[in-house]
């Protein structure tokens, strides 16, 4: 299968990206931006290097705006098929809440969320000075970002992947799902331009 432009790209950022070329992943991520400006992957990547760079408020911005694209998709062409059962599958409380119809995603898109949650949690420096558990797991997940084998960076760190399974899902995923529900801008989703509404 040959690679469309973009996915060359993208293969070439993760490579800078590995190798600790941060500078130039940002480069390769902004240029295939320029090609796909509603690739929210992109700039899930862009979050990643941002966050490796230590320049959080980047990561945010670009983790933020991942998340509009994929709620704003859903509400300007609605449900599919697949999209209609996972919505179909969320408690009616949870339903009942959402500011909009599309916002039931990040219930799914969890992922987003841990890392949305990291960049915010892992540079407050008053709560990893009081809490050595936060260093550990900011430690770990920084490590797995750069590319390093998950399995060592726990044993460091006397951890077992459960363990950092449980702290993702029950801290960084809560925290990530609380600041999306309160910086998204719900009343733009009409646009996709998140370059202006979010950096």
């Amino acid at each position: 299968m040959k690679l469309g432009n973009v996915e060359k790209m993208v293969e070439h950022a993760l490579k800078l990206r590995n190798e600790g070329q941060y500078d130039q992943a940002l480069n390769m991520y902004t240029a295939a931006i320029k090609e796909q400006p509603s690739n929210s992957d992109l700039y899930r990547g862009i979050g990643k290097v941002a966050y490796l760079m230590e320049q959080n408020k980047l990561a945010v911005a670009a983790y933020l705006s991942a998340l509009h694209i994929e709620i704003a998709k859903i509400e300007h062409f609605g449900l599919n098929e697949e999209t209609e059962k996972m919505y179909d599958s969320l408690p009616e409380s949870l339903v009942k809440d959402l500011p909009v119809k599309g916002a039931f995603i990040l219930y799914y898109d969890t992922n987003t969320l841990r890392h949305l949650a990291h960049a915010i949690a892992d540079f407050d420096e008053a709560a990893l000075s009081q809490e050595p558990e936060l260093l550990a797991y900011k430690e770990i997940y920084t490590a797995h970002l750069k590319g390093q084998d998950l399995h060592e960076i726990l044993s460091i760190y006397n951890r077992t992947e459960s363990d950092y399974t449980e702290q993702e899902s029950t801290f960084y995923i809560q925290i990530g799902k609380e600041l999306a529900l309160a910086w998204i801008k719900w009343d733009r989703l009409g646009s996709l331009d998140v370059g202006h509404l979010y950096f």
